[in-house]
This record gives C-alpha cells, structure tokens and sequence, in this order.
C-alpha cells in the first residue's frame, strides 16, 4: 500500500539528519541532538507505548480519544500565527500553510479538528462527551498549548523551534500509531486518517521549518533561546500524555 509506505517513512524520518557534530552544520542542528534524547521522544512516552504496542484496553483508547481532544477543539489561528509578526513576508507562507492544514480547511474537507472528532465517534464516543471535555480540560492538555503559545510570541527561534520539536516527531509517532491502530485495534484507514493526514502534512511542515530554523537562527543566543523552547515543548507534550494516562487509569483501574 502506498500509505504503508508513507506510514514507514514517518517512523524513519529522522534518521536523515546530519551529524550535529559534524565541521558544516547549521547551529540549528543542535536542536536535533536535543530531538535525539530518549527522554524527549514521543515514542517512548508510556501513554503511546500503550497504544502502539496495543495493550490500552479499547475503551481506554476512546476515553483518549475524548480526553485530548480539547487540544483540537481549542487551537486557534491566532496562536499559531503569533511568530508571524517576527517573520520576512516571503517566510510567513509556511505558517500560513500550516494553519490551514491544522484547523483553517473548510469543516469536512480534511480538517484536523474534524478528523479527529471522526476517530473519537467510531470508537464509540458521543458528541456529548467531546463537548464536555473540551468544556472541562485536564491542566496538562491547556498547559501544552500554552507552551508553545508563550514561545510563539517570544521571538522568531523559539516560536520556530518549537513548533519544529513537535512537528519532527510527528509522522513517526502518528505513523507507530497508525500501523498499531490497524494491527491490534482492527480500525480501517477511515477511522485512522487523522494519523495518516498527520504523517503526509508533517513530513512537508518538518521539511519546511528546517529552511527557516536556518535562517533566523543566527546566533549562540538565538540557538540557546531555541533549545530552551523546543525542550520545554517536547516535555509540555510529555506531561499532556501522562496526564490522559493518570485519568484512564482512574477511569478503567488499570
């Protein structure tokens, strides 16, 4: 399958990089080295680990569905745009591309927000408990956002760098999760296209943010502010999925 192929370059993406030791690299490529820590891989967190090795008990992966949906439903244009003002006009293309691949799409169109309300009900979640939810958030869901909220309206390196560590880790993350939700879960690529819009959006946006990490990373003090973002981001997305995990296990007492 085409996606399978897709799906597999997600998960290996990473293993591209150059060296950040090496005589020629951009300062940039020091975030990477950061990327590379066990500790800030996505893959490793126990909440994924769960679903991609497909031992989350299936109402436990619906209660997810639920519980980090607030995080779609209260993404705003603003927000993500808000390093735009640091940007040249010839740069701000990428994040104006970005938010209309996340939340700008007409609704039903590939939206991601809709996407995921599609996952959420085919496992069997109501539209009543998504309202509530996004009504009543975990602190560790709000508190991701505003993460890279703060970093975005700080300067053109840490709000690139941290949408960058996010968005680096993506298609290999929602690629594992992908290939174990049709493996142990039995869900069709109708159910999962969330995932699979995130590894073809994500491998693009990846791609992008490099070019501008280049450009408006420029000095030792740009690249320590940067590193700072994108290590704070890689541990506020941490905490969001310990977070739903605590709540699941509440819920499910597993």
């Amino acid at each position: 399958m085409v996606e399978d192929d897709i799906l597999w370059r997600g998960i290996h993406m990473n293993s591209s990089f150059k060296p950040v030791g090496s005589q020629n690299a951009p300062k940039w490529h020091a975030i990477t080295e950061d990327l590379e820590r066990p500790e800030h891989r996505y893959l490793t967190t126990p909440l994924v680990r769960l679903i991609t090795s497909g031992t989350l008990p299936l109402p436990a992966l619906k209660d997810y569905a639920v519980l980090r949906w607030p995080f779609q439903a209260h993404a705003d244009p603003a927000m993500m745009l808000s390093h735009a003002c640091f940007l040249s006009g010839k740069d701000i293309h990428h994040l104006l591309e970005n938010v209309y691949d996340e939340i700008l799409r007409p609704k039903g169109e590939g939206d991601h927000p809709s996407l995921w309300v599609h996952f959420a009900l085919k496992l069997g979640a109501t539209q009543k408990e998504l309202d509530e939810a996004a009504a009543n958030p975990l602190a560790e869901v709000i508190g991701f956002s505003r993460t890279i909220t703060h970093y975005c309206r700080s300067s053109a390196a840490e709000g690139l760098a941290s949408w960058y560590a996010d968005e680096e880790q993506l298609p290999e993350v929602h690629g594992a999760t992908a290939l174990a939700l049709r493996k142990y879960y039995g869900l069709d690529d109708d159910t999962i296209e969330y995932f699979l819009e995130h590894v073809r959006a994500d491998l693009d946006h990846s791609d992008a943010s490099e070019e501008l990490l280049e450009t408006y990373i420029n000095s030792d003090e740009e690249l320590t502010k940067a590193r700072r973002a994108a290590s704070a981001t890689l541990w506020a997305w941490r905490e969001m999925h310990e977070g739903i995990l605590r709540e699941l296990k509440i819920l499910h007492q597993f």
